[in-house]
């Protein structure tokens, strides 16, 4: 996960830390954090190796006493190699990704879009809202 993440980040804008020290150090992150489930992820493969990636993050909000969620999902790191792209991985990651956060209840999922994804997310219901983009009842 954390070798795709750097893929990810490095397509979008050059690398300030050294490859082998990032995977490190976000594995290390990943573990805890999925482990404690306040993060869940997924992997694609494609011809048996690793080809994509997303996470999902729940935030909790502060408390409300008026009708408005309390919890979110946030979906990060929706991500598919160039070699394996165009063939349904990122649409299949980002469903499941909606699968999860039905199943949990969120009333509201956001992202924050590159503006290559931007058409994928539209076509799953996501709107703009500035720099975000949500799904009110996935």
């Amino acid at each position: 996960m954390a070798a795709l993440r750097y893929a990810f980040r490095t397509e979008l804008e050059p690398p300030v830390e050294p490859r082998q020290q990032f995977v490190e150090r976000t594995t290390a992150w990943l573990a805890d954090r999925l482990e404690a489930g306040s993060w869940t992820g997924w992997m694609a493969r494609d011809r048996n190796e690793p080809a994509g990636l997303v996470l999902v993050h729940l935030v909790e909000k502060v408390p409300n006493p008026v009708v408005e969620p309390e919890s979110l999902g946030y979906v990060s790191s929706l991500y598919v190699r160039p070699p394996s792209r165009g063939r349904g991985l990122g649409g299949a990651l980002l469903r499941t990704a909606l699968d999860f956060c039905r199943g949990c209840g969120f009333e509201v999922v956001v992202l924050w879009p590159s503006a290559r994804s931007i058409p994928l997310y539209r076509r799953h219901g996501f709107r703009r809202q500035g720099d975000v983009m949500e799904l009110r009842d996935p």
